[in-house]
């Protein structure tokens, strides 16, 4: 992948907005894919990781999909003393309000996109916005905008504003790069 915008820029500020934030926080996110040459698609279910191979591979449901996708998301952090509760909460809307719902499980090959990390995530449901290029020769772009504001329960409010642009290769096999994930606080049934 070929970054054309630094997301070295989003890395810092969404370091920045973490360090910030205090014990209990709420952030709240909009994400907008656009993508030229491939589908976005935003799915929800249980991450995991085969252990042999090292891939990532999501049990669940296409929620949106077309060639623009934006996400809304709220993420509620409650720590106490011996207990951290998330809840999260996200919509998703496809191409000018055209949502499809699959409402069919299946099982989806999923690689982290730059500043994605998918590690911390297994064994929880989650929610994300991934870009399907399809197979052949060429590069897919990709624009991610996303906007994101921090609102700790004691301290002062941050935001950040960022705009992407990358070049997804093409892939011989469906692999979906996600672009964005979000927590909805559910531990997956094992």
């Amino acid at each position: 992948m070929r970054l054309v915008v630094p997301a070295a820029v989003l890395a810092l500020a969404m370091s920045a907005l973490v360090s910030a934030q205090d014990k209990d926080s709420t952030v709240t996110s909009r994400t907008n894919i656009k993508a030229d040459d491939a589908r976005v698609v935003s799915m929800t279910g249980c991450l995991r990781q085969e252990v042999a191979s090292g891939l990532y591979l999501l049990d669940g449901a296409v929620v949106a999909s077309g060639k623009e996708v934006e996400t809304n998301a709220k993420v509620k952090t409650d720590v106490d003393k011996d207990k951290t509760t998330v809840k999260g909460k996200t919509e998703t809307e496809a191409e000018h309000g055209r949502v499809a719902t699959s409402g069919t499980a299946s099982t989806f090959l999923l690689i982290p996109g730059n500043n994605v990390n998918l590690a911390s995530q297994v064994g929880e449901q989650i929610q994300v916005s991934a870009v399907m290029v399809k197979p052949g020769k060429g590069d897919a772009d990709v624009t991610v905008k996303q906007q994101t504001k921090v609102d700790p329960e004691h301290g002062s409010d941050s935001k950040s504003e960022s705009k992407t642009k990358v070049e997804l290769p093409r892939s011989p096999d469906g692999r979906y790069t996600v672009m964005s994930v979000t927590p909805t606080g559910d531990t997956c049934v094992q």
